[in-house]
């Protein structure tokens, strides 16, 4: 890819330590952030994905981000790109259905519509729809919390910089690609993120430094012996997750259609 950043959950740590690193790399690396934001109205957590920010930002973006309309205010105001990540998965109960959808669509000109932890279903659905409603844009991500679909999903646009290509994704000059995710794929995450935290622990002492050898050897065989629990409880888990959304696209489809 010509241009990469990273959007952990709440948390630019992962961006800032690769500009440690690699200071030279500010060409074609840019900060980026998941951001969970509070809408109490519908009962419900957003994650809004933000591009090409600061550290100073990102400071104040985690003031605003227990009030949405606070944090929109915000992004708006000093131009930064956001986008609604994953549309579906912190969708209300269905009282709310409408007005939620009314609010997004008022709020948002950027959608991701391909999303690689994503059914392929929801995926079709909005890379068909978003497109249609005047002045909104789909973009894709690949939504991987390990390697293993890393760059699975991207975005293209135009630009000899990163500055151009920038400018354009804010106006939704761009187009999609990527692969779409199934149950097993969500699994693979669940258990990817599991065994690295108990390599980090046992191997690579990179997390919890502070721990004594006789914690960390207790914690260790601890989370080993509930490896077979975690195992079933996740497989379990997404295979009946992507089940009930498999259910609900009717649902989802006909709310979007009310829109048009």
């Amino acid at each position: 890819m010509d241009l990469v950043t990273i959007t952990d959950h709440d948390s630019i740590e992962g961006c800032l330590d690769f500009l440690n690193k690699y200071p030279d790399r500010t060409r074609d690396f840019f900060i980026g952030e998941e951001v969970t934001t509070c809408m109490p109205e519908f009962k419900t957590n957003i994650h809004v994905g933000v591009y090409d920010i600061t550290e100073a930002q990102h400071t104040e973006i985690t003031r605003l981000k227990k009030c949405f309309d606070e944090l929109l205010a915000y992004l708006k105001n000093n131009r930064i790109i956001y986008v609604l990540n994953h549309f579906f998965l912190g969708f209300p109960e269905r009282q709310h259905g409408r007005r939620f959808v009314e609010k997004m669509l008022q709020s948002f000109d950027l959608f991701e519509a391909v999303n690689g932890a994503i059914s392929n279903r929801q995926n079709q659905l909005l890379t068909q729809m978003i497109p249609r409603f005047p002045g909104k844009a789909v973009v894709a991500g690949s939504d991987s919390h390990t390697l293993l679909r890393l760059g699975s999903c991207y975005t293209l646009g135009q630009g000899k910089t990163k500055e151009e290509f920038l400018e354009n994704l804010h106006a939704g000059r761009v187009s999609i690609a990527g692969r779409t995710s199934r149950f097993i794929h969500v699994f693979n995450d669940a258990m990817g993120v599991y065994l690295a935290y108990f390599r980090d622990i046992a191997f690579r002492n990179e997390v919890h430094c502070d721990w004594s050898l006789a914690k960390k050897v207790r914690n260790g065989f601890g989370w080993a012996g509930w490896l077979p629990v975690f195992f079933a409880l996740s497989l379990i888990y997404s295979f009946v997750h992507y089940q009930q959304e498999e259910r609900k696209q009717g649902y989802y489809d006909g709310l979007l259609r009310e829109f048009l």
